[in-house]
């Protein structure tokens, strides 16, 4: 009797630490961007306004020139510039580590793409947030509302 059960709780243990070892690695949740809220362009006047981003230490800052018509974006340029007062390019991150070039091409890309979901939206919530390029969506977002809320004076 005493030999059966000291089997079935080694068999019982020896399931549990299989049971164990065979779950799923969990990994903590990649943390997303936050989307905007919707622009209020209630009482902007048509031009074309500038503003700038605050500066990040290691990458700069963001500049954008919105062009108002009829109370609404009509066109959008995005520029980023490096901590160094360059503009970021196609060739930013060049000469970097591999990894950090990949980082920096995929956050020039973005950079791109916000001014040109702005301009196809008008609409700041639409514009959707790059996964790895967060800085830059929040600098963006930034300038922009500093832009609307300059042609609001």
């Amino acid at each position: 009797m005493k030999k059966q059960l000291s089997l079935g709780i080694a068999l019982l243990l020896g399931v549990s630490v299989l049971a164990a070892g065979c779950g799923e690695e969990k990994q903590a949740p990649k943390e997303k961007p936050q989307q905007a809220a919707a622009l209020d362009m209630t009482g902007v006047k048509d031009g074309t306004y500038t503003a700038d981003s605050s500066e990040h230490e290691k990458l700069g800052h963001s500049h954008v020139e919105l062009t108002i018509k009829n109370g609404a974006i009509e066109k959008v340029v995005h520029t980023s510039i490096d901590k160094e007062g360059k503009q970021k390019d196609e060739h930013y991150g060049e000469g970097k580590e591999p990894g950090a070039q990949k980082k920096a091409q995929n956050a020039y890309k973005a950079i791109v793409s916000y001014g040109e979901q702005l301009t196809a939206s008008k609409d700041l919530a639409k514009v959707d947030a790059v996964s790895g390029a967060t800085v830059s969506y929040d600098q963006f977002k930034e300038a922009v509302t500093k832009a609307v809320e300059q042609a609001k004076k």
